[in-house]
């Protein structure tokens, strides 16, 4: 004899709807694996080892990299530029970079980091700058809006570090500029990245119906057991 179960719709939709991610807006955060969202379904990552001619735009992993309002191809003078190859041969050129990375230089010159797909819930990246200590400023933006901005002081260039940003609005475009000290927002600007990981907001209809399944399953089971 099968049994019938009946659960009250508007509960359901609620919890539903409360398993969605909150609005919180844009948060900066250090380190590997910091801005990872709760829930993901694609991951674009780029490295920058293929682009050897150091090319602007340069598309990598589902992302698209631009220098803008800077010296295209620079990358400190030194070509395929995984060591600090002018003053000293053989040394690496930061510690948070592996081999080739992506930079420019210039007056208000920033790094652009574009989604080719869907909108973005988390990015992480190496960081460091053409300035004896790393004054980030960056910016995310959805749809040519401006959604944040602030800054992050990473401490010594050679050294570098790695941030994040999320926000479970999303974002397809974040700016990365880096200053001479932290009350600086614009002048001669020297950003450099490496090692971008970067996490795709999973669409709220999925999270929504992925939720509610969890809940009637799990009201099932209870009323199996009872």
């Amino acid at each position: 004899m099968k049994t019938t179960l009946h659960f009250p719709l508007l509960p359901l939709l609620c919890a539903a709807a409360l398993a969605l991610p909150a609005s919180a807006g844009v948060v900066l955060t250090q380190g590997a694996g910091s801005a990872t969202p709760a829930a993901t379904h694609l991951t674009y990552t780029a490295d920058f080892e293929a682009n050897a001619e150091l090319a602007s735009p340069w598309s990598e992993g589902g992302l698209l990299f631009s220098q803008v309002g800077g010296l295209a191809a620079d990358n400190g003078g030194c070509g395929y530029a995984g060591e600090l190859c002018l003053a000293y041969p053989g040394q690496v050129y930061s510690e948070v970079f592996s081999g080739n990375f992506f930079a420019t230089a210039g007056y208000n010159a920033y790094l652009s980091i574009r989604s080719a797909g869907a909108d973005l819930g988390g990015i992480e990246f190496a960081v460091d700058s053409g300035y004896a200590t790393i004054h980030l400023m960056w910016q995310t933006w959805l749809d040519g809006v401006l959604t944040g901005t602030g800054k992050a002081a990473l401490g010594a260039q050679g050294i570098g570090g790695i941030v994040g940003l999320s926000d479970a609005n999303g974002f397809d475009e974040v700016r990365l500029y880096t200053f001479d000290s932290a009350s600086d927002s614009s002048g001669y600007s020297t950003p450099q990245i490496d090692s971008v990981h970067a996490f795709v907001v999973p669409e709220p209809g999925s999270l929504a119906l992925a939720a509610l399944a969890g809940i009637v399953m799990a009201a099932g089971r209870r009323r199996r057991a009872g």
